[in-house]
């Protein structure tokens, strides 16, 4: 009798586990510097963040060249919302992301003296964490 019930248990199980497909996240991830901020709002936390999307050898070229300090640096996007925690020069952060603009975005309606903006294409986080 027991052979009876395991050996079709047997089979049901062999069989729904083997058609399963690896799970594929519906977003991408990179992971980059934080370099600094634009400077546009008197609410500071509605600024852009400038981050160098460079730490991972193989991270996609999605950003745009910038020179900020006299520092080139090449795979730059801005974003908004970045974790208060991850808001330091030279973090290393990954994101989770599934648009970046296809073009760059110039922000405008700045309400603070000599605002300082860049036009850089934007990423929109899904998650965020910090690199270890």
């Amino acid at each position: 009798m027991k052979k009876i019930i395991l050996i079709p248990l047997t089979l049901l199980i062999l069989l729904a586990c083997n058609n399963k497909e690896p799970f594929d996240p519906p977003y991408d991830n990179i992971g980059g510097y934080v370099l600094g901020k634009e400077t546009c709002s008197t609410d500071t936390s509605s600024d852009y963040w400038l981050i160098d999307f460079t730490v991972y050898n193989n991270s996609p070229k999605i950003g745009d060249t910038l020179t900020l300090n006299g520092i080139n640096y090449t795979n730059v996007l801005k974003v908004r919302g970045l974790g208060e925690r991850l808001r330091q020069i030279g973090m290393r952060v990954s994101i989770d992301y599934d648009t970046v603009t296809p073009n760059a975005i110039v922000t405008s309606g700045c309400n603070v003296a000599n605002p300082m903006t860049y036009s850089l294409k934007e990423i929109f986080i899904i998650n965020q964490f910090e690199i270890r």
